[in-house]
């Protein structure tokens, strides 16, 4: 009775480890070449990523009428962006370890890639398959490690490292007309890196033309974006701040609107508002000792830097634009009540 209950015990414990969900933004890594394969062997070839990366690229090359299966597991919701690079021809295709196609998200897909949410925490199989002449390939597989806010915040900070002409892919939700403000600062005499936005939809926000190391802009729909960060010529550490922050608005017919918030010490909560040009921005950060005030437009305008003590503003307002609001803290957390008038 005692060996039927302890082998009873040993099943149950082996089906909770068999069904622990994988962390967001984490697939099992580690990218090899695949070998050239005529699809006679029926083996599946595993894509693992590299401890703290987020994609994966493996390549060779297939007989006419051949295919490859690639076989890599990942988490419930997780995004999972692939994309095959070869001749005309040679097609891609996303299931479940079952057999069951993937649905992608609508407008993204075709027959060389997929971009979609994954329905369940399990093994994928990717299939490249030769049309009726030989191709060489490359398959890139990538799941971006998603950005979340703690409760009742408007930023978060990350930091990470990458090789030479290497990149990190990271993923976070917003909403239609918020505004998304990235900085990246590399560590020591590192060169920034380049900043890459886009929607899951494809919409692209700031490409990958040109030496961008930051993106401030208003977003066009409500969903999920991408934010690639990529390394140039030398290796780098760097911290990313990210900011989307909480939209001001005025109840009809008023002019004037209060916050009240905590803030740990040296931390800084975003606001953002529309103003008109020449209007009169007026802005009282309470109790006045405990905060610094700082204010600048979507073009980069300051009106209140952050180089020294101040709680509040009064002024017009230079053009029309969105304006960002910051309150920061100092040495000491503070709980605060943010007043702000626009006439």
């Amino acid at each position: 009775m005692k060996t039927r209950s302890f082998k009873l015990i040993l099943m149950m414990v082996a089906v909770i480890f068999s069904s622990m969900t994988v962390p967001a933004g984490k697939a099992f890594a580690s990218p090899e070449a695949a070998p050239a394969s005529s699809g006679s062997s029926g083996e599946m070839i595993h894509i693992m990523f590299a401890p703290g990366t987020t994609s994966a690229e493996v390549s060779g090359s297939l007989a006419a009428n051949a295919k490859v299966q690639y076989i890599l597991r990942a988490g419930y919701a997780q995004l999972m962006d692939v994309s095959l690079s070869a001749p005309e021809g040679a097609t891609l295709t996303v299931t479940s370890l079952a057999g069951t196609a993937l649905n992608g998200l609508p407008g993204t897909g075709s027959t060389t890639a997929f971009r979609g949410y994954l329905p369940r925490t399990g093994n994928y199989v990717l299939t490249v398959s030769a049309g009726s002449k030989a191709v060489s390939y490359s398959l890139n597989v990538s799941i971006p490690q998603r950005i979340s806010f703690k409760w009742g915040t408007t930023s978060a900070t990350l930091t990470g490292s990458l090789k030479a002409h290497t990149s990190h892919d990271y993923i976070l939700g917003a909403g239609q007309g918020q505004l998304m403000e990235i900085t990246i600062t590399p560590t020591g005499s590192s060169p920034g890196p380049q900043i890459i936005v886009y929607g899951v939809d494809g919409s692209v926000l700031q490409s990958g033309m040109g030496e961008a190391t930051s993106f401030r802009g208003l977003l066009p729909l409500s969903q999920d974006y991408f934010v690639t960060v990529r390394a140039g010529d030398q290796d780098m550490a760097f911290t990313m701040n990210v900011i989307i922050p909480k939209r001001i608005t005025f109840a009809a017919g008023s002019n004037s609107t209060t916050f009240s918030g905590w803030l740990p010490a040296q931390q800084s909560q975003y606001y953002s508002l529309n103003g008109q040009k020449d209007q009169t921005l007026t802005v009282d950060i309470l109790p006045a000792n405990r905060t610094q005030l700082i204010i600048y437009g979507m073009d980069g305008t300051v009106l209140r830097s952050g180089m020294g003590e101040g709680s509040s503003f009064s002024g017009k307002l230079p053009s029309t634009q969105d304006y960002i609001l910051v309150v920061r803290t100092g040495v000491s957390a503070a709980w605060y009540k943010l007043v702000v008038a626009v006439k």
